[in-house]
């Protein structure tokens, strides 16, 4: 769902003879479409977001330009959590280690979708067979291959029982590729059903983010969290026999998912995090859809984690972005934890 790219900030070297209107609405486009549904990859020593801001303020814009520029790239940088990615980069040999080095090491190293840079960079590296997939020139952004790929995973896609597993994957892997932790809701999860479904496409998810995660497989850098409420709910008003009945059934649930989902995740799998289980009381039952949380994406999955069919075909489901739920999944996990 998200694309990747790294930003040379030399895009931003105001220059009359190409720095015009059309660059203009280039630059914004791409800084528009990276809040919506992509992620910068900076370098951890702050190099390149920090010549972003200064560009602004050293380089002669026009103030119709520089006041745009400003707000839009302040809004980028400080939606740190959910659109900045800190990368460490090592200078390749040929590699200077100034900015324009820095940017196209962090491609390199991170694959990262695209590099955008400025017309004069852009001859630099056009004809180098080392950066010439995916190097986008911002005067030519609007009408970039990155862009199209950009708006087509923005758009969304149709059900993913008529899409290629190959297809779905990489939905998946653009979703988690840059995070640090995943979080799965799904309330039906704590009904104790289904447990080798769910556990099928949990792992399913988890298994690619093993291979694909570029932070995965550091040491100490990793979290899962599934989140589910009980399936009995009690009442306030419930007589003695029915809330310990119902405490029983949880409990047995409780064991069942631990038994049956938990630890074949976490010990059979060889995942290299920790696996959390949370299962929420939830009274006025505001736990509904189902939703795979990363840092900088928050996907709906229609149908929730049951994802395959019994002859290993995805099922009708339907993923969708939609960041505008982060929250409602706050609230989800602040609900009170079951008596179990």
């Amino acid at each position: 769902m998200l694309v990747s790219a790294v930003l040379d900030p030399c895009v931003l070297d105001f220059d009359d003879a190409y720095f015009n209107d059309l660059y203009m609405i280039n630059a914004e486009d791409l800084l528009k479409g990276i809040k919506k549904n992509g992620v910068l990859i900076v370098d951890s020593g702050k190099k390149l977001q920090n010549a972003l801001r200064d560009r602004i303020k050293s380089q002669a814009f026009p103030m119709k330009y520089q006041k745009r520029l400003q707000i839009l790239v302040e809004e980028l940088l400080k939606n740190k959590k959910r659109r900045i990615v800190e990368c460490p980069v090592a200078p390749n040999s040929t590699s200077s280690g100034n900015l324009l080095g820095i940017a196209c090491d962090l491609k390199i190293d991170t694959e990262a979708d695209g590099l955008i840079v400025g017309n004069n960079n852009f001859e630099a590296l056009r004809f180098n067979p080392k950066y010439s997939d995916g190097i986008v020139p911002l005067s030519e952004y609007r009408d970039s291959d990155f862009e199209k790929e950009r708006q087509r995973y923005c758009d969304g896609f149709g059900p993913i029982d008529m899409l290629s597993r190959s297809d779905v994957d990489k939905i998946i892997i653009r979703s988690i590729r840059f995070t640090k932790w995943l979080r799965f809701y799904d309330a039906y999860i704590g009904t104790g059903e289904n447990t080798s479904r769910f556990r099928k496409g949990i792992e399913y998810i988890l298994s690619l983010w093993r291979e694909y995660g570029f932070f995965a497989s550091q040491p100490d850098i990793g979290s899962v969290e599934i989140f589910t409420c009980s399936a009995e709910q009690i009442r306030d008003d419930e007589t003695d026999y029915a809330r310990e009945s119902k405490l029983d059934r949880n409990q047995e649930n409780y064991q069942k998912i631990i038994r049956e989902l938990i630890d074949p995740l976490d010990s059979d799998k060889g995942f290299p995090w920790p696996i959390k289980l949370a299962v929420k009381d939830d009274p006025d039952n505001i736990f509904h859809a189902r939703y795979l949380e990363t840092q900088h994406a928050i996907i709906r999955i229609d149908r929730g984690f049951d994802l395959f069919n019994q002859e290993n075909g995805f099922r009708r489901n339907f993923f969708t972005l939609n960041m505008a739920e982060n929250s409602h999944l706050r609230e989800c996990r602040d609900l009170p934890d079951a008596n179990l």
